[in-house]
């Protein structure tokens, strides 16, 4: 698994509870202007929450039932009227949590809540003869549900639903039906032990995917990948329980109350056109979500590695687009697992990028840029080139425009694009 989002910023490479000291900021984070969606419909966004009874809530001695949030994104049947939905969608929490981890100010982020987006809340969604296709999304683990807003837009704007699932406890902010708002945090501010549980299994991530992307020799590489994967419990029943939710959230749409705006919009869906994506374990969840729900046609891994779940034994037997970020000792770590399980599998590499340029966080800036988690592209560049990465690959999927993602790339020399073969063949 790639390492959480908020171990990746707190200091690179090592365990969030290793992170440097406070150290004075010079700068904060303030608005920035969200790229502008680039497709020709207005959008639209609405929020919903679905309750599984059938599962406790593990994060909470309490015993209430699982509970899930969902953002989604979608093309609107009309222009904007009104005020523009907000950015950060779960509130301040959502970036105080992170200034918390971080060690910074606790208001460091706070600038973050005046950034304008393009979408109307509410909205009615288009209604065409054809629905809608979906996309089910994820963050990264213990990430930031609103740090990925100008992908989700950019979707909707080109005619996708994206269903952003936001997994309770395991992100940086979730607000729930009763208005409480949840996070990754205990009341003194540490991290929830069971996120704890699943760090500390990471400990030997970066050496193991080094000797993996070192080996040249198939067999080598998948001894050593295994070696690691045995030893991600936690992280596997993190990864059963990220899959559950985004199954919960498609079984649920059919019971949304009437004539809300989820339910409006659940009833322009066209789930035999759905695809799933994620950033970081959002894009290892999507994965594996694929390779359990027929429903899902194809998937999309944005920089997250490694793949752990069960597909590196099982044949998904569908697309699969893996896109590296240029991380030292990682790219093609994946390679071993996709190369066998999907069918076929696509690879996208992206130079001068690190791990969090594929979400909003490449524009924040502030004490952000202090520490090394950011590569050298431009914000605006990298944005656009994940933008068409994901929305020409599921044009080419689920909407069957063939070889589209190829022909798109051409403008971007910066992507290196291939289909990697299994071994022998």
């Amino acid at each position: 698994m790639t390492r959480a989002i908020v171990v990746a910023i707190a200091i690179a490479s090592v365990a969030v509870t290793r992170a440097a000291a406070p150290t004075p900021q010079t700068e904060t984070a303030g608005a920035f202007d969200l790229p502008a969606p680039t497709g020709p419909y207005p959008v639209g966004t609405t929020t919903w929450r679905v309750t599984d009874p059938a599962r406790k809530e593990t994060f909470t001695a309490t015993g209430e039932p699982r509970q899930v949030e969902v953002h989604a994104w979608y093309p609107a049947a009309a222009p904007r009227k009104g005020a523009p939905a907000p950015y950060l969608r779960d509130g301040l929490a959502e970036v105080r949590t992170f200034a918390t981890v971080f060690r910074a100010s606790r208001s460091v982020f706070d600038g973050l809540e005046k950034v304008k987006t393009h979408a109307e809340l509410d909205a009615a969604p288009r209604v065409t003869p054809r629905k809608l296709p979906v996309l089910v999304f994820s963050h990264g683990y213990t990430g930031i549900p609103s740090a990925s807003t100008a992908l989700a837009e950019d979707l909707a704007s080109h005619g996708y639903a994206v269903l952003h699932i936001v997994h309770p406890y395991e992100a940086t902010a979730v607000t729930l039906s009763d208005g409480r708002v949840v996070s990754m945090l205990t009341p003194a501010g540490t991290l929830l032990p069971p996120i704890g549980d699943v760090m500390s299994e990471w400990r030997t991530e970066d050496e193991s995917m080094a000797a993996v992307t070192k080996s040249e020799d198939a067999a080598e590489q998948g001894k050593i990948m295994r070696g690691y994967l045995s030893g991600l419990s936690h992280t596997e029943e993190a990864l059963a329980r990220w899959v559950a939710d985004d199954r919960l959230v498609l079984d649920k749409l059919s019971a949304l109350p009437p004539r809300t705006p989820a339910s409006r919009l659940a009833a322009a869906l066209d789930l035999t056109r759905l695809g799933a994506l994620g950033h970081s374990m959002g894009g290892v969840a999507a994965g594996q979500f694929c390779l359990d729900d027929r429903r899902c046609k194809a998937a999309m891994n944005l920089d997250g590695i490694p793949q752990s779940g069960k597909m590196i034994d099982s044949a998904m037997g569908k697309p699969f687009l893996m896109v590296y970020s240029a991380r030292p000792g990682r790219l093609g770590a994946n390679d071993p697992i996709y190369r066998t399980a999907a069918k076929p599998y696509y690879r996208a590499d992206v130079k001068d990028t690190r791990h969090l340029d594929f979400c909003d966080m490449t524009f924040w800036g502030g004490p952000l840029r202090e520490r090394p988690v950011l590569g050298a592209i431009a914000p605006a560049r990298v944005t656009e080139i994940t933008r068409v990465l994901a929305r020409k690959y599921f044009d080419q999927e689920l909407l069957g425009q063939r070889a589209a993602l190829q022909g798109a790339l051409a403008p971007f020399p910066e992507v290196t694009f291939k289909t990697v073969t299994p071994p022998g063949k």
